[in-house]
C-alpha cells in the first residue's frame, strides 16, 4: 500500500482536499505574493508548509536554532554584533542544528553572516513584506520564500530546538509570545528561550511578565521559561546545557 501511495504522490498528493507540490521545482520559485491585506489561501499554506519541511529535510533534520530580532538593527549596533558573533560560535561547533532566520536585514542578516562566516549552513525562512524589500540577505545559502507570515512565524517556532532572540520591535514581541504560548500550553516541547544582550535591555519584558503574575493571568513559572545571556559565549553554553544529544 504504500509503495501505491508513494507512485500516486510522484506528481501531486492531495490533504484535505488541497493539492500538495511534492517536487522541489515547485519550492525554487518561493511562495506566492499575497496582496497586502488578502489572506493567504489553503494552497499557499499547503506550498509553505510543504517547502519548509523539504529545507529541514536536507538541511536540519535535527531541527535548527532560530534567532528572532530587529530588522532595524546596523552593523555597529551592539544588538548586530553580538547576534553575529553568537551565531559564529554555534555554527562552529555545532552544525548539527544550523542556524535560522527570517532572511531579512538587520538582526537576521548578522544570525546569517555569522553562520557563513564559520562555514556552515545559513538558512532563511523569508516572506514578503510590501515591496518585498524583505528579500533573502547575502548571506543565506537554503531557505524558502512564504506566502504566509503567519506560516513563516509558525515554522521558524516549531522547528527550534532553540530559540535566540536579540532586542527587536512588534514583530518580535510576537515572535516571543508565540514561542512562550506554544512552549507554556506545550504545544512546542520545552526548548532554551534565550533572551540576548543586557539585563537592563529585557528589564521591561520581564516586568510585564511580573504584571500578568500579579493578576494570576500567567503561571508564577512562565517567566522562567526564559533565560538572559548577557554574551555570545554565555548564550552558546546555555543551549549546548538545554540539547539533550549534543
Amino acid at each position: 500500500m504504500r509503495a501505491i501511495v508513494f507512485f500516486l504522490c510522484l506528481t501531486t498528493c492531495t490533504t484535505a482536499g488541497v493539492m500538495l507540490p511534492v517536487n522541489d521545482v515547485a519550492c525554487k520559485t518561493g511562495g506566492r505574493r499575497v496582496p497586502d491585506g488578502a489572506i493567504p489561501t489553503p494552497e499557499d499554506l499547503a506550498k509553505d508548509a510543504f517547502c519548509a519541511q523539504r529545507v529541514i529535510d536536507r538541511a536540519a533534520p535535527h531541527g535548527v536554532v532560530t534567532i528572532f530580532g530587529s530588522a532595524r538593527a546596523k552593523e555597529d549596533w551592539d544588538s548586530y554584533k553580538i547576534t553575529r558573533k553568537f551565531a559564529y560560535l554555534w555554527s562552529k561547533e555545532n552544525s548539527r542544528y544550523p542556524i535560522l532566520t527570517g532572511g531579512g536585514p538587520g538582526l537576521m542578516e548578522a544570525g546569517n553572516r555569522g553562520a557563513k562566516e564559520a562555514g556552515a549552513p545559513s538558512l532563511y525562512f523569508s516572506t514578503y513584506f510590501g515591496s518585498g524589500s524583505e528579500k533573502p540577505n547575502s548571506y543565506t545559502t537554503d531557505g524558502f520564500m512564504f506566502a504566509s507570515f503567519a506560516q513563516r512565524e509558525a515554522d521558524m517556532v516549531d522547528r527550534a530546538a532553540a530559540v535566540v532572540i536579540g532586542q527587536g520591535g512588534v514583530g518580535t514581541e510576537w515572535e516571543i509570545f508565540e514561542t512562550l504560548s506554544k512552549v507554556q500550553t506545550r504545544k512546542k516541547a520545552r526548548c532554551p528561550i534565550v533572551l540576548l544582550g543586557k539585563r537592563s535591555d529585557w528589564a521591561s519584558l520581564f516586568a510585564r511578565m511580573d504584571a500578568m503574575k500579579q493578576s494570576r493571568t500567567v503561571s508564577p513559572g512562565d517567566s522562567d521559561l526564559m533565560v538572559v545571556a548577557e554574551t555570545p559565549e554565555e548564550a552558546v553554553a546555555i543551549i549546548r546545557a538545554g540539547i539533550r544529544d549534543l
